[in-house]
């Protein structure tokens, strides 16, 4: 419990007041919140919003793109490597041993990895996908690995998608708040 108010507090220092100080803390638990998907980190990091005592400003959100968005994006970015490397490396083996239990098959993979066609696009929708706020990264990260996305579109991908989405989020809830502050 202990522990819990202290992450609030922290959480909400490097929101409220975001700078160099916070960059690292940042980094490390968004890296490891990717790898082992312990709550909506996004959404917990925007919501300390609520909190906000002065104007949601341009120069404030310029602060939260360079000190709070960035990290996160990075962090998230490198935190999906294992997911991504373990689905890439042992995907078939493992879905042709679980199966049963998964409700698809290998040729279920390769089917769906038809659809799509090495073209533009296709990582136009990886980066839709990645930017939305509301979706998890772990199915995104297996995805990608099973599908056998190559390495480098995923990481520039990834790490764009990442920073867009926390930048939205944060975009959502301070826009938001500051509207209903103004009533």
């Amino acid at each position: 419990m202990e522990f819990s108010l202290e992450f609030i507090k922290v959480a909400q220092s490097v929101i409220l007041e975001p700078g160099v100080q916070g960059i690292w803390p940042l980094f490390f638990v968004s890296f490891v919140n990717d790898v082992i998907g312990i709550f909506p980190f996004a959404l917990v990091l925007a919501g300390q919003l609520l909190f906000l005592e002065t104007a949601f400003t341009l120069s404030f959100v310029a602060k939260l793109l360079v000190f709070v968005a960035l990290p996160v994006g990075l962090g998230s970015s490198l935190g999906s490597f294992p997911l991504y490397g373990l689905a890439y490396f042992g995907g078939k083996p493992a879905i042709d041993k679980f199966q049963k239990y998964l409700r698809f098959s290998w040729a279920d993979v390769e089917r769906v990895n038809q659809t799509f066609k090495g073209v533009w696009y296709d990582e136009v929708i990886f980066l839709l996908l990645r930017s939305t706020p509301v979706l998890p990264s772990f199915p995104i990260d297996v995805a990608a690995g099973i599908l056998r996305m190559p390495f480098w579109p995923f990481l520039v991908l990834t790490t764009v998608g990442s920073i867009i989405r926390m930048m939205l989020t944060l975009l959502v809830v301070g826009i938001s708040m500051h509207t209903l502050a103004q009533f």
